[in-house]
């Protein structure tokens, strides 16, 4: 990163500052990783003013470097810990501490509803993008991007197809002969930004029952390996 977290003054466009874990700037197995969700939700009352939404992300994961998970917490946390851990048998104190060596920020910047069937605006996804690169992204200054959601990915239309890198295949994300055919192969993609590049690639969300999260875990790996290389 090239300012402390603390000092950067973010523009007007950030709505939605990221979490960024104490141990960012030193990587997880020396990659700084970023985590790219689609949106976040509200429940009924809470006010979109830049007071609220500023500290949101931090306020949302911060708890998640910590070796206590709230027994409120809905599976997309725990999805995220097998995510980051690639164990199943983890420790809260092994993903804690991968939390602290990694960034979160969702791609829209404007929350999606109150529920979680409220997919968020297509271009609310669009404006999001263009704030990730042009804002965000030259902040952290992340080697690896990993996108939870093939909504995000498909509405992110910045970066391209890195000739000569090895797709993830999700080994298991077929299940069943009258289950819909979902996405096996996952293209590794360039992503330029000023100062600096990342490769991504793209999970299923981690809320949907597709991708297992062995297959999440491994796209992750793969992508990892791959930064490693290049």
């Amino acid at each position: 990163m090239r300012k402390s977290m603390v000092e950067e003054v973010w523009p007007a466009s950030v709505r939605f500052v990221p979490y960024v874990g104490e141990r960012f700037s030193q990587g997880f197995d020396g990659q700084r990783l970023l985590l790219l969700g689609e949106s976040h939700y509200r429940t009924e009352g809470v006010s979109d003013a830049v007071e609220v939404t500023r500290p949101y992300t931090k306020n949302i994961f911060q708890g998640m470097a910590t070796r206590v998970r709230d027994s409120s917490d809905g599976p997309f946390f725990r999805a995220l810990d097998l995510v980051l851990t690639g164990d199943s048998q983890h420790s809260i104190a092994e993903a804690a501490e991968v939390w602290r060596r990694i960034a979160f920020i969702n791609l829209s910047q404007s929350f999606a509803g109150t529920k979680a069937n409220h997919r968020p605006r297509s271009q609310a996804l669009r404006d999001g993008g263009n704030v990730l690169v042009n804002d965000i992204l030259p902040v952290l200054n992340p080697d690896v991007v990993l996108v939870l959601g093939r909504t995000a990915w498909r509405f992110f239309s910045h970066g391209e197809p890195q000739p000569g890198l090895e797709p993830f295949i999700a080994q298991q994300v077929n299940r069943g002969a009258s289950k819909p055919r979902y996405i096996e192969s996952r293209e590794v993609w360039s992503l330029d930004y000023e100062g600096g590049s990342a490769l991504m690639t793209w999970v299923y969300h981690p809320s949907w029952n597709v991708d297992t999260w062995k297959d999440r875990a491994g796209a992750l790996r793969h992508l990892m390996a791959l930064a490693k290389q290049s």
